[in-house]
């Protein structure tokens, strides 16, 4: 190899490992559209953080942006190839129509903020989301008696003239599962089961599960899924109740 070459080669080596020295932060997907939600409900989609650079990163600084969002992580220092999350908790409160948040934060990666953005469109009520209409529009699995209680049901109909497929999105860390029917047709309803994880019964929390159907607009509707704890369950009598 001719030295000229030899030395572009080390001018290209040396430039790769400086773009990767020290640490480095990387967001894949920092948007999220929670598209239809009803008002005076909690919901959240979790971002992932990953360390891309040769030393560790830290997240020095997380801002919500405002008082209807919280922003808790799971891990705020991160070796090299690791990865976190950031959940974004949204209060839709008495916001209406389409709502946009740009929550950020901060590392040690450099002063430049890393911004994330979460998406709504609120309804007053479920009636104003056609073409579908979800019954309840928030799920609630509350354990206020010594009986377990892991299972909850809500109800999609289709107002529209033709069926429609339904894609879950994200239901991605949740404290449950989720069983969605795969499509809907028209003028008909169907269920879809929300179940607690069985190792995670004694934990309250407010979530969410977004789906999206196949018309035209690639509507996306999210249900609000909150969980309060009062009384302590009887771990020996929890299963699929």
């Amino acid at each position: 190899m001719k030295l000229s070459s030899r030395i572009f080669v080390l001018i290209i080596v040396l430039a790769v490992s400086s773009a990767f020295a020290g640490p480095k932060v990387h967001v894949p997907d920092s948007t999220f559209d929670f598209g239809k939600v009803v008002q005076n409900v909690t919901v959240s989609h979790s971002f992932w953080i990953h360390s891309v650079g040769d030393d560790t990163l830290r997240i020095t600084r997380i801002v919500p942006g405002c008082g209807c969002t919280k922003a808790p992580v799971t891990d705020s220092v991160l070796a090299p190839g690791d990865s976190t999350r950031i959940e974004i908790v949204f209060s839709t409160k008495r916001f209406r129509g389409l709502v946009a948040k740009r929550p950020f934060f901060e590392t040690n990666a450099g002063a430049e903020r890393n911004y994330l953005k979460i998406t709504a469109d609120l309804s007053v009520d479920g009636d104003m989301m056609r073409p579908l209409v979800i019954t309840p529009t928030e799920v609630d699995v509350s354990q206020f008696t010594q009986a377990p209680r892991r299972r909850a049901k809500f109800q999609v109909t289709n107002l529209s003239d033709r069926e429609l497929k339904l894609q879950l999105v994200d239901d991605a860390f949740n404290n449950f599962d989720i069983e969605l029917p795969g499509k809907i047709k028209a003028g008909e309803t169907v269920e879809a089961t929300v179940l607690v994880k069985e190792d995670l019964v004694e934990l309250p929390f407010e979530q969410s599960v977004t789906f999206q159907i196949d018309d035209e607009a690639g509507s996306r509707y999210t249900v609000p899924v909150k969980r309060v704890v009062r009384i302590k369950t009887d771990m020996s009598q929890v299963g699929s109740k």
